[in-house]
């Protein structure tokens, strides 16, 4: 796949701040999420020397947590508290294993000294149960044993084989010597679950569950095993290397998997890339492009130990594919009695973190920046998708470490004794200052233009987008309104409080499915928040949402005139420009002549529609109503529409959706004047962020009844004002009932 670069790669860039330079040992970063309600992500850190694991708080959290509407710089002091200490740490995961909303830790330790001499009683995983921020202070976290296997060098926690607690069992014993590196990906698993890709001196494998068993399927042998190296040497060193020794999977576009980036042998000196000849995980042969050879000479002879520790993908410029970070610590040398040589600070071209794009994936292009020159041991990126609820397996995916959307990352520079003792291991921020690159305005996903006096947004289709994308409409009502486009399985990051509701495609939390045209029909009344955070579209369809975000107190207004609206979407970048949006009088309008003198105002509005067809998803537009107005009864005999409303201010307290009953609907159809009074009508109170079901007639299969020249068949309704003393605010979204939506 050669990937758009008619606009220009963004050059990546990012800033350097020192958080921890008091370390006297590294091996291990993590981010970590302390718990459910943190705004931005922490660090985990641990060295193998120290035993100390640390938790290092994000000023950015600490702050907020103490205010929610407080202002601080991730570049502030960031302040430590030990987790535990332990001897022979190794590897660290972070998940909620109670559901409680607090992030516990899962470690590997006693390791022993070395590869070559493992302690055969050691390899313990142990569970570190987070005591909540208010007891930080009191000391170590409570560890639990989970279980034990001699020389534990990798965890990952997962939904590998089932949803519910797991067993203890031994997947593989056979088809493995030393495995360096495991990194858990969902990919085409079965129902959802995770896999892994494995790193070893067999090379890189993918090992998934599948019909009741586990699978290996080798991705590629890496460095290859030479004619005089033997899997039981022992020196120089810790003995020969080949295979693989780091692997992580980068997605371009919709394939979550395009390549296999890995860092050869075990440990390693070469940069490669995978890439496959099909766009499944089945079935696919894979070619291996090297990119780059690292190391001193004896570094690169096969019995070395390679300068490289860790690699990572993500989308650090924000274009919808994946680039991947290479970690390297320095150069070792061995002397004459086979010990390494001292490290050296400063700049060396072995250490550093590297940065690679892909122009070409299929012929393996890539370009190259170096974007630190630290020794660097791991790296730990700036969001994290975790558990909240581990049996459930509902996820949570938060902002980056300086609170932007732009992938930020921490390093820690590598300090093991006798093996590379790095003299200043310090702990890094390094702040995503990468400018996306520029793209044709008509290019993006979604496009604002002038309708008249309206806006117009055209929207690609969630099916063919690479990335989330968000346009703003308009502030009214203390309500920030926003369109936002997701790919499939896209995750919807939402607030307590804040609403969102469906345009197209569907999007699933813990409760339910949501959908463009609710659920349940009138009387029905339903929240467009959520007790989730995190959301998922449709897995297929992607989904097109409308966001209602608050940015103030939750307000009321005596009138129209005073509720506070603004005009956000920006069609300047086409060369456009649109008029504030205002509420007008009803009686002003062409069609309003039947309301004069009536406190009834109209604000319109927005045009959704795609934009490789130009067809109409649905029209956005606002409506106010004064104390015990009536609002007019009708049933759209002219329009060609699905309705829904969804209340913003309930000012008149009671104000909601009144439907004629079926008698009363009859009369009226036949020509009889008069509403014959409250009895005659169905009401419905609709709260603040609520929406009504839908008021259509329906047949047996649910679908709406289409009458004389297709119209949408409705019975006799109206917006109906209750007795408080302020007004009521909703809006209206009409959909396109000739839409699949």
């Amino acid at each position: 796949m050669m990937l758009n670069i008619a606009a220009a790669i963004p050059t990546p860039s990012f800033s350097d701040s020192i958080i921890d330079d008091k370390r006297t040992d590294g091996y291990w970063v993590e981010t970590f999420k302390f718990d459910k309600d943190d705004p931005v992500p922490g660090i985990i850190t641990s060295g193998i020397d120290s035993g100390n694991v640390e938790y290092i708080e994000n000023p950015i959290a600490a702050a907020r947590i103490a205010d929610k509407n407080a202002t601080a710089d991730v570049t502030q002091p960031w302040k430590k508290h030990l987790v535990t200490h332990i001897n022979g740490l190794v590897a660290i995961c972070g998940w909620d294993l109670t559901g409680n909303g607090l992030t516990d830790l899962v470690i590997t330790h006693n390791y022993g000294p070395s590869l070559l001499e493992a302690d055969q009683e050691g390899g313990w995983i142990s569970w570190l149960e987070n005591p909540g921020r208010d007891n930080l202070h009191k000391g170590e976290w409570k560890r639990r044993t989970i279980g034990r296997w001699p020389a534990m060098h990798r965890i990952k926690l997962g939904h590998f084989t089932q949803k519910i607690e797991w067993p203890h069992n031994i997947i593989d014993d056979e088809n493995f010597t030393v495995i360096n590196e495991i990194v858990a990906k969902k990919f085409e698993g079965p129902n959802g679950l995770d896999s892994l890709l494995v790193a070893s001196r067999e090379g890189t494998t993918w090992l998934h569950y599948e019909d009741g068993k586990w699978k290996r399927d080798l991705i590629g042998i890496g460095e290859p095993q030479e004619a005089t190296q033997s899997l039981t040497s022992t020196t120089p060193g810790s003995g020969d290397y080949f295979g693989t020794g780091c692997v992580d999977a980068g997605k371009i576009g919709d394939d979550p998997c395009a390549y296999i980036a890995t860092l050869d042998p075990f440990n390693g000196t070469s940069a490669c890339v995978y890439t496959k000849s099909g766009k499944s995980m089945k079935g696919s042969t894979w070619k291996r492009h090297v990119l780059d050879v690292y190391g001193t000479p004896s570094q690169q002879a096969k019995y070395g130990e390679g300068p490289g520790c860790h690699l990572v993908c993500g989308d650090f410029d924000g274009d919808g594919h994946d680039e991947f970070l290479l970690a390297l610590f320095g150069p070792v040398d061995r002397n004459e009695n086979d010990n390494p040589s001292k490290a050296s600070a400063g700049l060396n071209p072995n250490k550093g973190i590297f940065y690679y794009k892909a122009i070409d994936i299929e012929k393996g292009l890539f370009a190259k920046w170096r974007i630190a020159g630290e020794s660097t041991a791991r790296i730990a990126l700036g969001f994290v998708l975790t558990l909240v609820n581990f049996i459930d397996d509902v996820t949570n995916q938060h902002r980056n470490f300086g609170g932007t959307d732009k992938l930020d990352v921490v390093s820690i520079a590598y300090n093991v004794k006798n093996y590379y003792e790095e003299p200043e291991p310090l702990t890094t921020l390094h702040l995503n200052k990468t400018t996306a690159a520029a793209e044709s305005a008509t290019a993006a996903a979604i496009v604002p233009s002038v309708w008249e006096d309206e806006g117009m947004v055209y929207l690609a289709n969630p099916q063919v987008v690479k990335k989330s994308t968000r346009l703003a409409l308009i502030d009214i009502a203390n309500y920030a309104l926003s369109v936002e486009v997701h790919p499939p399985n896209g995750k919807i990051q939402l607030q307590p409080g804040h609403g969102i509701k469906v345009l197209y495609g569907t999007i699933r939390d813990h409760e339910n499915v949501r959908r463009p045209l609710g659920g349940a029909p009138f009387p029905s009344v339903v929240p467009v928040t959520s007790s989730d955070t995190t959301l998922t579209a449709d897995e297929k369809k992607g989904a097109i949402v409308l966001r209602l975000d608050p940015i103030d107190e939750p307000g009321e207004w005596a009138k129209a005139e005073d509720v506070p609206v603004t005009t956000r979407i920006n069609t300047s970048r086409v060369g456009l420009q649109l008029p504030p949006l205002e509420y007008k009088k009803v009686d002003s309008l062409w069609w309003g002549g039947g309301f004069p003198g009536v406190d009834f105002y109209n604000l319109t509005g927005f045009h959704f529609r795609f934009v490789d067809d130009k067809t109409e998803i649905a029209h956005l537009q606002f409506w106010t109503a004064g104390t015990n107005v009536d609002c007019g009864l009708h049933n759209h005999s002219t329009d060609i529409f699905q309705e829904i409303h969804i209340c913003l201010s309930n000012g008149t307290f009671n104000g909601g959706m009144s439907q004629l009953t079926e008698t009363a609907n009859v009369l009226t159809a036949n020509g009889a004047t008069g509403n014959g009074g409250e009895q005659s009508f169905q009401h419905v109170t609709v709260p603040r962020l609520h929406e009504h079901g839908g008021l259509w007639y329906r047949d047996s299969y649910g679908k709406a009844i289409r009458g004389k020249d297709n119209i949408v068949s409705y019975p006799y309704h109206k917006w109906q004002a209750g007795g408080g003393p302020n007004i009521d605010i909703w809006l209206a979204l009409e959909f396109n009932p000739d839409l699949n939506l």
